[in-house]
């Protein structure tokens, strides 16, 4: 059974329905109903090519829908002009990109206060308190470029969720990674839950499935809900080996 926070009065963090966004050589996403909580993690898996790239990149507002509608912390961002579109996206969505997309000329708390701007200074201790919390706090100061693929994953996250952002996507994030350190890392993503955000993981892990509230299927652009995850997968991952 679920009872994570997701089950009380609180309004949905993002609710999107028949979000749909084709291309003119194919694919895309046909229909996504979708309704995240805050403070919740969904998994979305999906074979390759079933539109799971370009769910993120409507959820992210990085491509506007061809249908349907998406509210995000109750705005209709479908109806929202471009410009805001915009700053709601910085403001409020964090995203972790397969490749990380890390600066190798700044350190790690660089790298986080980055989200912010280029006045690093001026987020500095929010930075450096974030990867603390991250279990990364002796490694603030280290160049990115010596860190290990699993560190260099937690600096993305926290890129991601520095501003509170409402809704947090990860897309893969532990490809690559051997297993403990993606459960680090899951348990990385469960810190942004959290502190209160929605966490949509789109991933062929069957580890990241069962560490999320919530699960998704998505297969030639229809999305679909499957049953809720056992219960007690979600402790073993906040509980498992130190980071």
């Amino acid at each position: 059974m679920d009872t994570h926070p997701m089950d009380t009065a609180s309004p949905p963090a993002v609710v999107a329905e028949g979000l749909a966004f084709s291309y003119a050589s194919g694919g895309g996403v046909q229909r996504a109903d979708l309704t995240l909580g805050a403070g919740t993690m969904t998994a979305v898996e999906g074979p390759s090519g079933s539109g799971k790239s370009t769910l993120l990149a409507l959820l992210g507002l990085i491509l506007s829908p061809a249908a349907g509608s998406l509210h995000i912390d109750g705005a209709a961002t479908h109806a929202l002009p471009a410009a805001e579109r915009d700053l709601l996206r910085r403001r409020s969505i964090g995203i972790v990109l397969q490749d990380l997309g890390l600066l190798p000329f700044l350190n790690a708390w660089e790298n986080v206060a980055a989200a912010f701007g280029p006045r690093l200074a001026r987020h500095r201790t929010a930075a450096r308190d974030l990867l603390g919390d991250l279990g990364m706090g002796e490694l603030v100061d280290s160049p990115v470029a010596e860190l290990s693929g699993g560190q260099r994953q937690r600096v993305a996250v926290a890129r991601a969720a520095v501003k509170q952002p409402v809704l947090v996507l990860a897309d893969e994030p532990t490809s690559g990674l051997d297993p403990a350190t993606a459960r680090s890392l899951l348990r990385s993503l469960r810190a942004c839950a959290e502190r209160g955000a929605a966490v949509l993981v789109v991933t062929h892990d069957a580890a990241v499935t069962g560490a999320c509230d919530r699960r998704h299927v998505l297969d030639d652009g229809v999305l679909s809900a499957v049953d809720a995850r056992a219960a007690g997968t979600q402790g073993a991952v906040r509980e498992g080996e130190p980071a």
